[in-house]
């Protein structure tokens, strides 16, 4: 059976549009993990999880800067003001679903000279403009049109387009959540080093006192006989170490109340930075299930939208291989005596556009938006398989980490008494004072490794939280407009 023309473009067109709906993928098969993915993790809890993660801490310093820094931090507002952009490309690209309607209004004045040419405007004499007085040679012309245009979106290239900037702006939001638990996690991280620090240097103040002391005891026995001038040389030299650690404290604590100025959006030097106090953990939080909790977390959903985006604009570039028919038309008056209503003009047009030879350009576009994609699914695994480490990692860390500091408590207990035993050793003769000294010294380190491994400890709680936060509820808007255009109000599947 021979098909007449019109059937055979029909039968084209359909055949055309199956394959540009093939170009695209569907959600569900772009979000599954190339790997298998496990149960459960190696650890869990039983405490609930905030969206405001920090608020477990319990800790009203750390609160009140976190407060501060989501609604004054710079980077945190820069990173908005591309959701922003993001929203606008989402509405233009929705606005091109729609026709375009323009309006113009044009008049215009022409003289006829004496000798039958036309002059529009005016006559230059030699004092400036001269109007002709009279009049009566001038005459008006007014053109009134209206004009549209529409093209039909026959193979989804527009509606693709713009389901790619949805997934883009989601993207784009998702990116501002990540940038704002950063941001929180890097302030609560400092927040706890400082805390540290200030414990560290209350730490060394009583040690320098502690070896003023047994300077003090030493040089009373040296002069009367009782230890050497090595000894008194000794002991000195550990008052100057402890001074020389005291001096390093207090630079890093100058250095991070810098960091948690900038964190926060203030200069150095005007912050005024809360008392706080190196916390006891709270309980462990339930981690969830490992699939739930990966899309719970806002950088891997943006690679999962950068990914979706991706994969819509090879149909868009699918698309631009085909034809594409455009729709206008106008309507026009023109007037140059009195009624301006009278005498109207109305043009349709369509326009059909068939691309023949581009050298390849297309086809090229077309493997090149394909090899995106390849990159983007490639990127959304590797971001998967990384959160799981990265909760892994935090889990494993917080439980060997107690356990070291368990050790580091009954080596501070042994070091305690080994102190008090070798200085009574030493009063008596029966004990060389290089012993003491190094049993003093080895307790004055384990103080400080001990307050070290407490800070390090509630790192790894900031990591394991960082790790299953989802968005922030409530982000401030960094003094920028809230969005006009919600970002669900695409289609989240946009095929032809």
């Amino acid at each position: 059976m021979t098909l007449s023309p019109p059937m055979r473009f029909a039968a084209l067109a359909c055949l055309c549009l199956a394959f540009a709906g093939c170009a695209t993928t569907p959600l569900d098969e772009l979000a599954e993990p190339a790997f298998e993915m496990p149960a459960r993790f190696g650890a869990s809890g039983e405490a609930a999880t905030d969206s405001r993660w920090w608020t477990a801490f319990h800790d009203p310093g750390l609160n009140t800067l976190v407060e501060r820094a989501l609604g004054n931090n710079f980077s945190l507002a820069s990173t908005y003001a591309r959701v922003e952009q993001a929203r606008a490309t989402l509405a233009s690209a929705n606005a091109d679903l729609f026709p375009s309607v323009d309006a113009s209004f044009e008049q215009s004045g022409t003289r006829r000279s004496n000798n039958g040419a036309s002059v529009s405007g005016s006559t230059a004499g030699s004092n400036g403009i001269v109007l002709d007085q009279s009049g009566s040679n001038w005459s008006e012309t007014r053109t009134l049109q209206f004009s549209a245009a529409y093209e039909l979106d026959l193979w989804g290239r527009l509606r693709n387009a713009r389901s790619a900037a949805l997934f883009d702006a989601r993207a784009t939001a998702a990116d501002y959540q990540a940038a704002a638990i950063t941001l929180t996690a890097d302030l609560a991280s400092n927040w706890y080093q400082l805390q540290e620090l200030r414990a560290r240097i209350a730490l060394l103040e009583s040690q320098i006192q502690t070896n003023r002391d047994v300077l003090d005891l030493t040089t009373y026995a040296f002069k009367y006989g009782q230890s050497q001038a090595a000894d008194v040389l000794r002991q000195r030299q550990a008052v100057e170490s402890v001074r020389g650690q005291l001096e390093q404290a207090q630079a890093s604590e100058a250095v991070l109340e810098h960091a948690l100025a900038t964190l926060v959006g203030v200069a150095p030097k005007d912050l005024d930075i809360p008392e706080g106090d190196l916390i006891e953990l709270p309980a462990l939080p339930d981690t969830g299930v490992p699939a739930a909790a990966l899309m719970r977390r806002p950088d891997v959903r943006q690679q999962f939208y950068s990914l979706a985006a991706a994969d819509r604009r090879v149909a868009v570039a699918v698309a631009n291989r085909y034809p594409q028919l455009s729709l206008s038309a106008s309507v026009s008056a023109t007037n140059d005596s009195g009624d301006l209503f009278s005498n109207w003009i109305t043009q349709l047009a369509a326009n059909l556009t068939q691309p023949i030879f581009d050298a390849g350009s297309r086809a090229a576009e077309v493997d090149r938006s394909r090899a995106v994609v390849a990159e983007e699914v490639a990127d959304y695994q590797q971001s998967m398989l990384e959160a799981l480490q990265e909760t892994e990692d935090a889990l494993t860390n917080e439980y060997r980490q107690k356990r070291y500091l368990q050790r580091l408590d009954e080596q501070l207990r042994l070091s305690r008494e080994s102190v008090a035993n070798l200085r009574l050793r030493y009063l008596r003769g029966a004990t060389d004072y290089l012993d003491v000294l190094d049993a003093l010294l080895t307790r004055q380190n384990l103080q400080v490794d001990y307050l070290a491994a407490r800070r390090q400890l509630i790192d790894y709680r900031i990591n394991l939280y960082r790790a299953l936060a989802g968005d922030i509820d409530s982000l401030p808007d960094a003094g920028i407009d809230n969005p006009r255009i919600p970002l669900d109000a695409a289609q989240t599947e946009d095929r032809p």
